[in-house]
């Protein structure tokens, strides 16, 4: 594959993207969804699910090792043929289209719960319309340039956090380490894909320009960064809250900030919270819209035109979220569906691919820029 020199971008901005992909509606359900399986121990789920996703990167670093000029697609092409590659194609694409409908669906929930309680569904799901497609059919050097910017408004997060650590009670957090192991593996394996991103990294290697060391240590690091985002984020939850309402808040993150007060001059940081936070939800959902479109133009042929696919997938995104429920069990049943397929993309899928290339002593050339 040949790459247009402006179409590269380094292993710094690469941690952007990565921490952007990572980083999006997991922020308001992960302390819950931890607390279901770990109780007080759930944020060393976090500390597990880190270790398995530093291991899928490693994972890919061998891939990519080996294939440095192909994306996902081109080497699903390369190893199962026409036919059935292309079926793995289009399951990716849909893959990543199922993941942009997910962040889609969330923020419905929780901007029409919060924010906007009287805008119909379709004023709400607008914003991401208009922003998807004016910022996907870009360059993924102009997206990356963006998403250094949006990186400073996670910061918000430990900014209106300064007045809730001052009123945790260390107890919620004791006993350390009497949860089942079970039960913690169990917490790990849902965090793993609800903070997922890292596997942006089978799509966009090849326009990374730097040495190959350099670009997994450069989602290695975007991993911890996130790692401890989370972990900030959970035991701030679990020690906030008592037992008995980590049990009932579906989203503690939300109710943390709507409870706090910024320096005793502002209030309702939960709205203040969602409307920056806005910012990075919109760049985490324009970055797997780019992810199916490379795979669209990919199948197509349409390297000149990522226009049309944007637009494609936004509107049926759009439409998607107008007609489909927003209620707390179909959206459960989402995110089933999401990690039992991200089981199969994320893990089986390039083990097999790794496998078979190492069996055969499969390589291809490096990525020639022009």
């Amino acid at each position: 594959m040949i790459i247009h020199k402006k179409e590269t971008i380094t292993s710094f901005q690469l941690f952007f993207y990565m921490v952007i992909a990572q980083l999006n509606m997991g922020i308001f359900i992960i302390p819950m969804i931890l607390y279901k399986y770990g109780k007080h121990d759930g944020w060393i789920s976090i500390l597990v699910s880190c270790f398995f996703s530093i291991c899928l990167v490693i994972l890919y670093s061998f891939i990519h090792k080996r294939f440095p000029n192909l994306t996902i697609y081109e080497i699903c092409k390369l190893f199962f043929g026409k036919w059935i590659g292309g079926l793995l194609i289009i399951s990716y694409i849909l893959y990543f289209i199922y993941i942009s409908f997910l962040i889609n669906q969330f923020y419905l929930s929780s901007f029409s719960k919060w924010v906007f309680p009287n805008t119909p569904y379709w004023g709400i799901l607008l914003l991401l319309l208009v922003i998807g497609v004016y910022l996907g059919k870009e360059s993924l050097r102009t997206m990356t340039r963006l998403f250094q910017l949006t990186f400073w408004a996670i910061f918000i997060i430990f900014l209106f956090s300064l007045d809730a650590y001052q009123s945790i009670d260390w107890k919620y957090l004791l006993p350390i380490g009497q949860v089942n192991s079970l039960d913690i593996l169990n917490g790990s394996y849902h965090t793993i894909f609800l903070s997922a991103g890292f596997e942006c990294l089978l799509v966009v290697y090849p326009f990374v320009k730097d040495h190959h060391r350099k670009t997994i240590k450069s989602t290695v690091f975007s991993v911890l960064f996130v790692t401890i985002i989370y972990l900030f984020i959970v035991i701030l939850c679990i020690g906030f809250f008592s037992p008995k309402e980590m049990k009932l808040i579906p989203e503690p993150t939300i109710y943390l900030f709507k409870t706090l007060t910024f320096f005793q001059e502002l209030e309702r940081l939960d709205l203040l919270f969602l409307s920056i936070w806005f910012v990075v939800i919109a760049s985490s959902y324009v970055v797997y819209l780019f992810l199916a479109s490379v795979g669209i133009s990919n199948l197509l042929n349409l390297h000149k035109n990522q226009s049309l696919p944007i637009f494609t997938i936004c509107l049926i995104i759009f439409l998607g979220g107008n007609f489909l429920p927003v209620s707390r069990d179909f959206m459960q049943k989402l995110l089933t569906i999401f990690s039992f397929a991200s089981v199969c993309f994320l893990i089986v899928i390039p083990l097999l691919i790794l496998c078979i290339s190492l069996l055969f002593k499969i390589k291809s050339k490096e990525v020639k820029v022009i």
